[in-house]
């Protein structure tokens, strides 16, 4: 591990650390982490930084014991079924540790571009590029104005309504390796067409990540698309 990516560990710890005191006390995450409060603090108002053994077990408390319960938590299912997934457009933070744990996913995956969706796909996919230091390709509703080379996907939705999703044509290249991203996954509708823009442009896809996989819907479009590549989801529904 280079000196880059120790840093790197040792800042996540402490972005962590100040996402869960939004929900937790001092005393808590004392008992919870056995550290001193005083310690602790100095961590979170950035006096100190942990060192790297210290931030490892830091971040794997959050995982093990706290990150899956509070996107749980978060979650909010309406009375006519739609899952409120609104938290994940605004909560930087939350957005910054979720692309970090598909960093560490797919850290041995090659990935030179991030594809998603408008419009709550974008936060988190921007924080995953950033991650992955590539660029995001959004694909639109709609054609832009300004574009005049198209690929075209169409995709159903619920009730049956016929759509398409557009990329510009030279935004994959055959050379590109493509990460796959959404917010939620429940019919998988949208991430076949946005598979079928990857194969259209001739690139290669790398892998698929959502934060909320709804009704088993990856493990249904892994079957029912031959897909081998890694994919990953943080919590069910």
């Amino acid at each position: 591990m280079n000196k880059l990516s120790e840093i790197k560990i040792r800042i996540y710890a402490i972005e962590i650390l100040n996402h869960v005191k939004k929900n937790m006390t001092y005393k808590a995450l004392s008992n919870e982490l056995k550290m001193s409060a005083p310690v602790i603090s100095r961590y979170i108002k950035g006096h100190v930084l942990p060192s790297l053994d210290r931030a490892q077990g830091i971040i794997k408390w959050f995982e093990e014991s706290y990150f899956k319960k509070m996107l749980q938590d978060e979650i909010q299912v309406k009375d006519n079924g739609v899952i409120d997934v609104s938290f994940l457009t605004y909560d930087t933070v939350l957005q910054r540790v979720i692309a970090k744990q598909a960093l560490n996913f797919f850290k041995n995956i090659e990935v030179t571009k991030i594809l998603t969706v408008e419009t709550n796909g974008i936060p988190i996919a921007l924080q995953i590029g950033n991650e992955f230091v590539v660029d995001v390709i959004i694909a639109r509703k709609e054609r832009q104005i300004g574009f005049e080379k198209y690929i075209e996907a169409p995709y159903t939705l619920t009730p049956p309504t016929l759509k398409s999703l557009y990329i510009p044509r030279n935004a994959l290249k055959k050379s590109d390796k493509v990460l796959v991203v959404d917010d939620l996954i429940r019919t998988g509708n949208t991430i076949k067409a946005l598979i079928s823009l990857v194969n259209k442009s001739g690139a290669t896809l790398s892998g698929i990540f959502t934060v909320i996989n709804v009704n088993q819907a990856i493990e249904k479009l892994k079957n029912e698309l031959n897909i081998k590549v890694p994919t990953y989801y943080i919590v069910s529904k």
